[in-house]
């Protein structure tokens, strides 16, 4: 990483702090406009721009290079009588790519890793340079994804979710540059799949777009605390005891004064005459009996199921009526 990059990066690190605590939609801002710029800078790729295959000999490589310097190839026509010293970088690059090997190399794992990693003579070690920076770039994304899925913004539960599909997409990338990859490449050297421009550009289009997804989520509505809901069961309960306090009291004076007395009298007797009428019905008594709510006694004098079920519901609740023991 350049000076330039790495005081990029900590200015922006610095910048994500801040503007966390102030508004969190600047952070999607600032990451997607680095990740659009990463993505519209396509990779350094000699190969594509300069339109040859593969294949050519190194010597082609260097003459057209030459030319796009502006230098004439020959030297009998107004060329150079000096071969130019090309720059060093360039130079490492030229001379490995002598062998097919390199060649190969240079597919899966870029033009700037062979150009730039002097101490690399395998494929693990080009890997290991190259994973470097893409595990780099995927930290990069889960912390702007971590602080877009904080509890504070209520988007947590899609934390799971949103950091599992950047896994996932690390690890085919990995798997991509470390087995499949590796293929023969053709001999004619037209129509190669260059696997890690393909694959950086298909990344920087992941990281566009999964925190500006990420932001449009939905926020999770979390339950509060159990003793959130205990103030407003505390609350009904103190309304219902002094109705329960006016129940007792209203059916006491009920039954003291006789026009009261009279009318729920004949109220309970109207409702008797209705309540036997039903029970009389065997049409009623025979529904009831299907749905299993059978209320005519049985014979031997055993009684139906609806009144030995309500019977056992008093009962039990007998037990909930103990009179406190006096202090």
């Amino acid at each position: 990483m350049s000076p330039i990059e790495t005081l990029f990066f900590t200015s922006l690190l610095i910048l994500l702090g801040w503007f966390y605590i102030h508004k969190r939609s600047i952070i999607v801002l600032l990451h997607s406009l680095y990740s659009l710029y990463a993505l519209i800078q396509p990779p350094q790729n000699l190969f594509s721009r300069l339109r040859i295959p593969l294949t050519l000999p190194l010597e082609h490589i260097r003459n057209l290079l030459l030319s796009e310097a502006g230098f004439a190839a020959g030297a009998g026509d107004g060329g150079l009588a000096v071969p130019v010293q090309m720059p060093p970088d360039i130079e490492l690059l030229l001379s490995r790519l002598k062998t097919d090997e390199s060649r190969g190399w240079f597919v899966r794992f870029g033009q700037r890793a062979l150009q730039t990693c002097a101490p690399c003579t395998s494929a693990a070690d080009y890997a290991l340079f190259v994973f470097a920076g893409i595990l780099l770039a995927y930290v990069r994304t889960a912390a702007v994804l971590l602080l877009l899925t904080s509890s504070q913004n209520r988007r947590d539960r899609w934390r799971g979710y949103v950091l599992g599909v950047l896994i996932c997409a690390a690890l085919a990338e990995c798997y991509v540059l470390a087995s499949l990859s590796a293929a023969p490449l053709p001999k004619d050297g037209t129509r190669v799949f260059m696997w890690h421009d393909n694959i950086q550009f298909t990344r920087q289009v992941l990281f566009l777009l999964l925190p500006i997804l990420t932001q449009f989520l939905p926020e999770v509505q979390h339950p509060g605390p159990p003793s959130m809901s205990l103030a407003p069961a505390l609350a009904h309960l103190e309304r219902s005891i002094p109705r329960a306090h006016l129940l007792k009291y209203t059916r006491a004076a009920v039954m003291r004064n006789p026009e009261l007395r009279e009318r729920a009298v004949r109220w309970w007797a109207r409702k008797k005459r209705e309540g036997d009428a039903g029970r009389a019905d065997e049409a009623v008594q025979r529904a009831a009996l299907k749905m299993g709510l059978g209320f005519a006694d049985a014979g031997g004098g055993e009684e139906g199921k609806l009144r030995m079920s309500a019977r056992l519901a008093i009962e039990s609740l007998k037990g909930l009526f103990v009179t406190p023991v006096s202090p």
